[in-house]
């Protein structure tokens, strides 16, 4: 089952739409339950986000998203952040990542390599101590490597550019053959590089001397300093642990980003898990959600749950045909929103209640996979979503 995912996966790259995988490894030992963080307003910060978006024109908005194969199609995030920011203004691009990841994209714009030039490490199967926020990791394997950055639609904006990176001694980063900047030793910590100004898509960027170097993503931002920029930072089949094999302090590259809103979009991988310790996960949920309290209390936290999907299509009734722990995970999801002030949206409900994929799917909105969506279908979500969250925060 979990072979016929993975090939599932391959094909759904080449339609550049998101695949998933449904197995995990084994999960960690518990951790005790952490209290609830009090160093948030009583409205879990939402008058401060929607103050943020009111302010849009005169004020950046970071919104950071993590999650499964939901998220690293960005076809779903990606057409909310076209309502976002075509509403309250284009504050950039985001976090990407530094190299080219099979399996995944991003919906404005491309990241490109020549072969051979980067060794990619993933937090989805792969083991490393030094993954970054996100899960990639990009180690150079030649002297001077290099990436193209290019829109995928036309884009006449300027932006600041800068690397997520590591270094044990100091390098320099490279712009379209000219522009430098120097990229100082790190002692083993993320920082994000000085940043280019005023550059134009595409852009060519390498690294000289790179001994000692890794790279953990380019964070493309607007030159105006104002508007929505979306981050959308998803892996294929993860499940909320993979943020425990991330380098311990990864909160900190998120608190380097800002965000207003950070928004959790795992569950269908824990759903298909018939084995799953519920205690477990919400144990570790909770954890999650304290640790980002603690972090950034100023932020908004938005939990999104599982789209409704199938997992035994000959069986009898709808509820034998469901993942059997998809609807505790929402129940998780949701009891713990509440009990940390955070928003949470029922993307099943949303599609109309369990087994509504089956419709979905025949009005061309659900793949045959009866677990992932068309670009339709996440558009349509997203457009769900976008009203969901003008609703909570009381904008127009």
């Amino acid at each position: 089952m979990r072979l016929w995912h993975h090939l599932l996966g391959v094909a759904l790259l080449i339609s550049a739409l998101p695949a998933c995988s449904t197995g995990a490894s084994a999960p960690p030992q518990p951790a005790a339950k952490p209290a609830v963080v009090a160093n948030v307003r009583d409205d879990g910060n939402l008058a401060l986000l929607a103050g943020k978006f009111r302010n849009a024109g005169r004020a950046p908005i970071s919104i950071v998203q993590l999650g499964d194969s939901h998220t690293a199609a960005d076809l779903f995030s990606g057409e909310l952040r076209k309502l976002l920011q075509a509403r309250y203004g284009d504050g950039g691009i985001g976090l990407v990542p530094a190299s080219p990841v099979p399996g995944i994209r991003n919906d404005r714009v491309i990241v490109s390599s020549e072969r051979r030039q980067w060794e990619l490490v993933s937090a989805r199967n792969q083991q490393s101590s030094q993954f970054p926020l996100g899960g990639y990791l990009s180690l150079p394997v030649v002297d001077r490597p290099g990436v193209k950055i290019q829109a995928r639609d036309p884009d006449e904006q300027r932006y600041r550019i800068s690397a997520l990176y590591q270094a044990t001694r100091s390098s320099t980063l490279v712009a379209n053959g000219s522009q430098r900047r120097m990229l100082p030793a790190t002692n083993g910590e993320w920082r994000f590089s000085p940043a280019f100004i005023n550059l134009g898509l595409p852009v060519q960027l390498s690294v000289e001397g790179v001994q000692g170097v890794a790279l953990g993503g380019w964070y493309i931002q607007g030159q105006k300093n104002a508007g929505v920029t979306y981050s959308s930072l998803g892996i294929n089949g993860a499940r909320l642990e993979v943020v425990d094999k991330w380098q311990a302090g990864w909160q900190g590259t998120l608190k380097a980003l800002r965000p207003d809103l950070v928004i959790l979009a795992y569950g269908t991988n824990e759903a298909f898990d018939d084995k799953l310790d519920l205690a477990l996960y919400q144990s570790q949920l909770e954890a999650t959600l304290a640790r980002l309290r603690q972090e950034m209390p100023k932020a908004a936290i938005l939990l999104v749950g599982p789209p409704d999907s199938i997992k035994q299509r000959k069986a009898a009734s709808c509820a034998a045909r469901q993942p059997q722990p998809l609807a505790s995970v929402i129940r998780i999801q949701r009891q713990a929103a509440q009990k940390y002030k955070a928003l949470f949206w029922d993307w099943q409900a949303g599609m109309g209640g369990p087994c509504s994929i089956v419709a979905w799917q025949a009005s061309g909105l659900g793949r045959p996979d009866l677990v992932h969506l068309t670009a339709e279908g996440y558009r349509k979500s997203a457009a769900m979503l976008y009203a969901y969250l003008k609703g909570q925060l009381g904008l127009r």
